[in-house]
């Protein structure tokens, strides 16, 4: 799929109304790729290569480290010989399956404990670990000819460690989770409220400076500058939505509760399913809500301050 004489990219539908896109930056000197989406999508992704007519695909880079994002890498490594590049601190989400569902699907599993399942749920969406060869933080230029060149940008919230991309000469914003909301059983997750809203701010400046002709993200059909003001607004909603979710579970409460029942009242009230995304990002707003004092924690148990 041609977005632009630039860009290419290829699609997959995880549900119904869920996407998930992967993209091809073409220079006259070499390519770039922008997330290995899942590993069924190894074909598609080589048909995108081939689409575009790129015969010097030199890098890779995951712009988090979620399976849905790195789950070709192994086989287009060996594929084209690239390299592999990722934010700084999600390497070794990348390179060992192991620690990838640990620290991904078990945040406490002492409330949601391994499941042989859900294991195989998230290992199989992905074809293996495979090594980072670099590791990129914001500001990173990337000349893929005298006329096409990338900026990394860093966008923490959904993970701690996500970058995207501007392509100058077509003014396009790429991102994968930066911005993530949709209609779905489960929350997307973040695991910093804070940084979040930090990210979004920090999107909202760029779209005013830029005011990006094209942005493309993992989850969400390509749209343009006005098309990121909403997807913005619309998650900014959410997380206040959360926030004052969890407040008002505290107040009606009346005594002090552990994070499990604030949890599971959360996705009651909001409509969604018990799962880990979530649980830890009920843990991530009561953890920063305590820190900024507008929720009190007595070793376990939180309440209304």
């Amino acid at each position: 799929m041609k977005i632009n004489e630039k860009i290419f990219a290829t699609k997959i539908m995880l549900s119904d109304t869920i996407p998930l896109y992967t993209y091809l930056v073409k220079g006259k000197d070499f390519s770039v790729l922008i997330d290995s989406g899942i590993s069924s999508m190894f074909q598609d992704i080589v048909g995108m290569v081939e689409e575009s007519h790129s015969t010097n695909v030199r890098i890779l880079f995951n712009t988090h480290p979620h399976a849905d994002h790195i789950g070709s890498n192994k086989n287009l490594k060996t594929k084209y010989d690239l390299l592999v590049a990722a934010p700084i601190g999600s390497e070794r989400w990348i390179e060992d399956m192991e620690y990838h569902y640990e620290q991904f699907c078990l945040p406490f599993p002492e409330i949601l404990p391994h499941s042989d399942d859900t294991k195989q749920e998230i290992l199989g969406l992905m074809d293996g670990g495979s090594k980072v060869d670099l590791s990129v933080s914001e500001g990173l230029t990337i000349t893929l000819d005298p006329k096409t060149q990338l900026t990394t940008f860093t966008f923490p919230g959904h993970m701690l460690y996500e970058i995207g991309f501007i392509e100058h000469s077509t003014n396009t914003l790429i991102l994968g989770d930066a911005i993530t909301v949709y209609e779905a059983g489960f929350f997307p997750g973040h695991l910093s409220p804070r940084q979040y809203r930090a990210t979004l701010k920090k999107l909202a400046d760029l779209n005013r400076e830029h005011h990006f002709t094209q942005v493309l993200t993992a989850h969400f059909e390509p749209t343009d500058a006005e098309g990121l003001n909403y997807l913005l607004h619309k998650i900014h909603y959410l997380i206040d939505e959360i926030d004052w979710t969890i407040h008002q579970i505290l107040v009606d409460a009346g005594e002090p509760l552990s994070l499990e029942p604030i949890w599971k009242s959360v996705c009651d009230r909001m409509g969604r399913i018990y799962e880990f995304r979530g649980l830890a990002m009920v843990h991530a707003h009561l953890k920063e809500a305590v820190q900024d004092g507008r929720i009190l924690q007595a070793g376990d148990l939180y309440m209304v301050n």
